[in-house]
Order: structure tokens, then sequence, then C-alpha cells
């Protein structure tokens, strides 16, 4: 807009712009950001590492409480480290930087825990992406609410996949004698 048009506007009128241009602009970037880091994990899914975060979605699946309590260790010596080392920059970022690509697949294995979870309270089967999917969609949009999705949908997903990582590392490097021939949540039918 042309400056004499703007100052012509009045003091109000262009609080009032502004304002909506900035709530515009921040849906934007919300919109832009969900997308990014659903495709992102998507990715990292499906083409970067397809077995690993099967294996960890699956020790999600099959040890949850165990997860969360492993993922709860991991957060706190996670911001022990971060406390203790603020002082070297170069230090804490690289912590920063190993926490954050320990997030990509730790979201990746409770997205697709949640979406699996969701298809199979809808009778369905669905593919990994769709799981993938579907579950990133209902833990981004989970996430946004106040209070809820902040201190609880969002901590609980991000904890327990922290946990799925170390559970699914530790654990034996074979899945269950069931998680091969049929998937655990369908059982069959008499």
């Amino acid at each position: 807009m042309n400056l004499l048009v703007l100052a012509s506007m009045g003091e109000p009128k262009l609080e009032a712009a502004f304002l909506s241009m900035g709530a515009v602009a921040s849906a934007f970037a919300v919109l832009a950001a969900l997308s990014v880091s659903l495709l992102g994990i998507l990715y990292m899914t499906v083409a970067i590492a397809p077995n690993a975060t099967q294996k960890f979605s699956g020790a999600l699946r099959e040890h949850n409480i165990k997860s969360f309590f492993a993922g709860l260790g991991t957060t706190l010596v996670m911001l022990a480290l971060l406390a203790v080392t603020h002082r070297a920059q170069g230090l804490t970022l690289l912590l920063l930087t190993v926490s954050g690509a320990a997030l990509i697949p730790a979201l990746a294995a409770g997205a697709e825990d949640i979406g699996r979870r969701l298809f199979w309270a809808s009778g369905k089967e669905g593919s990994r992406a769709s799981h993938l999917a579907g579950g990133w969609l209902v833990f981004a949009f989970g996430s946004i609410f106040p209070v809820i999705g902040w201190f609880v949908i969002f901590p609980y997903v991000t904890i327990s996949g922290l946990g799925s990582l170390v559970v699914g590392t530790l654990s034996s490097g074979r899945p269950p004698a069931a998680a091969v021939s049929r998937d655990i949540e369908f059982p069959e039918e008499k």
C-alpha cells in the first residue's frame, strides 16, 4: 500500500489492518509448518528409514507404558545435559541438534501408532502412510488446543515416542511372531 493511503487511514484502522494481516500470516505459517512437518515425517517413514520407524512404532504399540517411562528418563537426561552445558554454545547446539533429530523418528512412531489405533477403532486396516498421515493430523490438531493439547497430548506423545526409540533399540532385533504374520490389533474372528 501507499504510505499516504496508510497515513490517511488513521491509527485505529491502520492497527486493525496490521493485526488482520498478522492473523493471516500466522495462520499461513501454522498451516505451512503442519504441511511441511507431515511431509517430512512421511518421507522419513516411507523413504529414509522405514524399518527403523516401524520397529519404533511396534515398540510403542507393544510397550506403551515402558516407552513412556523410558522417554521420561530420556527427556530428563536431555534437559539435565542442556542445563549443565548451557554456557558451552557449541555443545548446547550439538545437544539440541541430536535432540531434534531424535524427535523426527519419535514423532513418526507416535503418529503411526495413533493412526493405527484410529484405523483399528474404525474397523479398517489402511497402509502405513495412511496410518501416519491420519495419526499426524490428529496429533497436530490435538496439540494446538490450549491446556489439554499443550500439557497432555503433546508431551505424552513426544515423551512416549522418545521412549519408543530407547525400547525399540534395546529390544531384540526380530519382531514378535504375531507381528510377522498379521497385524496384532486385528485378531482372527471365530
